[in-house]
């Protein structure tokens, strides 16, 4: 009699319900963080399309401001026209997941002769796990040609 192979030993049912409990909470744990992830990522790119069309409607606004603003004809000022581009950028959506972004504009005649909106963000994920930043800075820049200028100024090209 030479090597002759033992059977196994009976499992008993109990043991084999707890190793399926063990595999199944280790794999349930992974699955959900991978959900929380793609939620986070979800919410940053909602977040990156707002901040791209607050920066568009407050660029487009200081491209046309005299046309949209008919009080711009008796003169207005660059800072006017700035703070107006970024009041328009707000109007577009005040806030993105309760929070208020921060909305630089820049209108430039002159050699340039363009309107330059830019859209900051502080996006803080859902997630808050050691690999994960606590806050990412999304940043969002529009810029457009002056179509239409106040009197007073001109675009030279």
């Amino acid at each position: 009699m030479v090597g002759r192979a033992r059977p196994p030993a009976p499992v008993s049912r109990g043991r084999r319900r707890g190793q399926a409990l063990v595999e199944f909470a280790l794999l349930a744990l992974i699955l959900v963080l991978m959900l929380a992830g793609a939620v986070d990522f979800g919410r940053a790119f909602s977040a990156w399309i707002a901040m791209g069309n607050m920066a568009r409607t407050g660029a487009q606004y200081g491209t046309i401001v005299p046309l949209v603003d008919p009080s711009s004809s008796d003169g207005i000022s660059v800072s006017e026209i700035e703070a107006d581009m970024a009041a328009a950028a707000l109007t577009e959506q005040p806030s993105i997941f309760g929070s208020v972004p921060t909305v630089s504009a820049e209108w430039m005649a002159g050699a340039a002769c363009l309107a330059r909106v830019t859209v900051t963000y502080d996006f803080v994920p859902l997630m808050q796990i050691p690999p994960i930043p606590a806050s990412i800075t999304l940043t969002r820049r529009a810029q457009m040609r002056i179509q239409y200028l106040p009197p007073g100024y001109s675009c030279s090209t």
